[in-house]
């Protein structure tokens, strides 16, 4: 990376400080509430930015020149108004910095290589059988190694790290006699032995619910019930943007194996092709509506997010299936409006890469 002053990432909490912030902290604090702003809105103008984020006009002017110098962000299209000159939005700029995602489940790997503004540059799956984990781990390396080549060399020094997400149960998840434990094997030491990268970790359900809030269906939202349909329905809800999570799924029986073996072959052959109606996910969107019904009795809930291994036709038509079901339940106008993802059934790896953006670039009160 061109410039090391977002890392390591400063600690703004009062508890941590024993003393004032200086110059230098207060600089970083200002570039990531700025980067903030920037990686959960496609472009915004100066005047939208002060607006936003409390900053003078002069401040503004002078982080963004240097975030443009350094190659995060660049000038959008002119847009001119009724009066006065035409503004100039800022934006970041796609080549300014690239993440990898490793996302590690109990049948199969995922790596993705995204950009500045999350679209997906490289992408990879392998299934296995019986996890064991000098083997995952070897395959973890190879698939960061691919990912990389298809960078050019320059490019190759704005990776800024390495993300990865496992389910919190996911020993629980292993089929027995198989004693290998992958929530204690230390994946984080060997990418970062191997790859010279910084890695960041995080269970994978909240590290899709961020990725939503980032380059997803819930930008802008700063709260939302956030659902996850795999094998089986995960949720995170997130309230004045801190995520909640609640109890972990049950472990993972022979069907629910066999319908993620199948969704992963969907997914790896044209999700495009397969109708909406050829998988049977019943009991879990039922399950889903419940969950909602039940939760709206003691919160609020406005819009819900449903993600997943999901193809794309396939889960708009269950989301307005659902959306109709919620709205013979509370009515037209009360119902919670439910979207299906942007972020397609690549979800869980985009959010392990997404960790690293939130983890250099953002402040710390954003999600």
């Amino acid at each position: 990376m061109p410039d090391m002053r977002f890392a390591p990432p400063p600690s703004l909490r009062i508890a941590d400080r024993s003393g004032g912030m200086n110059q230098m902290t207060v600089r970083s604090f200002n570039e990531r509430l700025i980067m903030s702003l920037l990686l959960q809105n496609e472009g915004m103008t100066r005047l939208a930015i002060g607006q936003a984020s409390g900053l003078s006009a002069q401040t503004i002017s002078v982080i963004v020149r240097a975030l443009e110098r350094d190659g995060f962000v660049s000038p959008g299209v002119a847009v001119r108004g009724r009066v006065g000159p035409p503004t100039v939005p800022v934006r970041l700029n796609p080549e300014g910095a690239f993440s990898i995602g490793v996302n590690i489940e109990t049948c199969n790997l995922d790596v993705v290589l995204i950009d500045f503004v999350g679209e997906i540059k490289f992408r990879n799956s392998v299934k296995y059988t019986h996890p064991d984990c000098q083997e995952i781990a070897r395959l973890v390396l190879e698939l960061i190694d691919s990912a990389i080549s298809t960078l050019s060399p320059d490019k190759r020094a704005r990776v800024a790290g390495v993300g990865l997400t496992l389910p919190v149960d996911i020993d629980d998840r292993i089929a027995s006699g198989n004693k290998d434990s992958l929530a204690n094997f230390d994946f984080e030491s060997l990418i970062r032995d191997a790859t010279g990268l910084d890695v960041y970790i995080q269970d994978n359900i909240t590290a899709a619910a961020s990725a939503e809030s980032m380059f997803g269906a819930a930008r802008g939202l700063n709260d939302y019930l956030f659902c996850f349909a795999g094998p089986q329905i995960s949720t995170r809800l997130i309230l004045g943007n801190r995520i909640y999570a609640g109890e972990p799924p049950n472990a993972l029986d022979d069907n629910a194996l066999a319908l993620l073996d199948r969704l992963l072959d969907i997914r790896a052959a044209d999700p495009a092709l397969e109708a909406p109606g050829a998988i049977e996910l019943t009991e879990e969107f039922d399950e889903l509506r419940q969950i909602v019904i039940t939760l709206s009795k003691f919160v609020s809930i406005k819009t819900v997010i449903l993600g997943g291994l999901l193809p794309q036709a396939f889960g708009r038509d269950i989301s307005q299936k659902i959306q109709r079901q919620l709205e013979d339940h509370y009515g037209t106008d009360h119902a919670p409006s439910l979207k299906f993802s942007l972020l397609g059934p690549w979800l869980l790896a985009m959010g392990a890469a997404c960790l690293t953006f939130h983890s250099r670039f953002m402040a710390e009160n954003t999600i």
